[in-house]
């Protein structure tokens, strides 16, 4: 494909139309993943190792107040160099 022939995005606009990123709020606690009852999905960068926690379980291990990065660490690894994704689908 010819990028000088792609049709225009919103990135490509001018300022007024640009997407804007909102600043990332404070940290999630556990209290606030439990509620919303959301699934986590951590993954360790370094070695590959991957987890479902349940954050019901965390929190009572940890506290409730206790920030969702503040916990994360590869237990296979040992590595706090993890990545995390949250959806909205509950654990089977």
């Amino acid at each position: 494909m010819d990028h000088r022939n792609r049709p225009p995005s919103r990135d490509d606009a001018p300022s007024p139309e640009r997407r804007k990123k909102s600043r990332p709020g404070p940290p999630r606690t556990l209290d606030k993943v439990t509620a919303a009852r959301v699934r986590l999905i951590v993954w360790c960068k370094a070695c590959g190792h991957r987890a479902e926690p349940d954050p019901a379980e965390i929190a009572q291990r940890y506290g409730v107040q206790t920030t969702v990065p503040g916990w994360l660490v590869c237990s296979g690894y040992g590595s706090r160099d993890v990545d995390m994704v949250v959806t909205g689908t509950e654990r089977g």
